[in-house]
């Protein structure tokens, strides 16, 4: 059985307006926490997280900001990882999200080597490996994923992915008309 170490989840926001983050992340039907940026902040040690820390819950509106890539800070870097098994899914639990910010929904991942902790994620290349936009009816999917999923969105790493360590990114964005 082949297996992609998924090493961190990301919340991106590119374009985007919105304000939320990844609570908790379920892999390969595992759970791990992901960076509370309410509480973990506090906390004394810095808990061990599958998900870099630091970020903002308000908007990155600057496409062209280094911010675009995984948010503001990136610090800690996680210190938790998920071996996650090619074809298996990863679900990203949400925090609040605004009905206003409508659209779609991305997951990313990109290769590394080496330490996490040196990893810049600017100059990773992500790939897109699952997305989901507006529905027959018009409905977007995050509209969908707070009414129908409370808060949560599943992808499935694909299948015929390469064994090694991977980042992965998961974006809900506001469609700017």
């Amino acid at each position: 059985m082949r297996l992609a170490r998924i090493i961190s989840v990301l919340a991106l926001l590119p374009r985007a307006l919105g304000h939320g983050y990844i609570y908790r992340v379920t892999a390969d039907n595992t759970v791990y926490p992901g960076w509370d940026v309410a509480i973990d902040p506090l906390l004394s040690p810095t808990p061990a997280r599958i998900a870099y820390g630091g970020g903002i819950v308000g908007p990155i509106i600057d496409i062209n900001s280094s911010s675009m890539a995984c948010n503001i800070g990136h610090s800690p870097a996680p210190g938790a990882t998920a071996e996650v098994r090619a074809g298996s899914t990863v679900t990203f639990h949400w925090s609040h999200w605004l009905y206003s910010h409508k659209g779609p929904i991305t997951a990313w991942m990109a290769p590394y080597e080496g330490d996490i902790r040196n990893i810049s994620v600017n100059e990773l290349e992500f790939f897109k490996f699952a997305e989901d936009t507006v529905d027959e009816a018009g409905v977007w999917a995050n509209v969908r994923m707070m009414d129908r999923t409370n808060g949560t969105w599943t992808a499935t790493i694909p299948a015929d992915i390469r064994p090694g360590n991977y980042i992965v990114r998961h974006e809900v964005s506001r469609a700017i008309p």
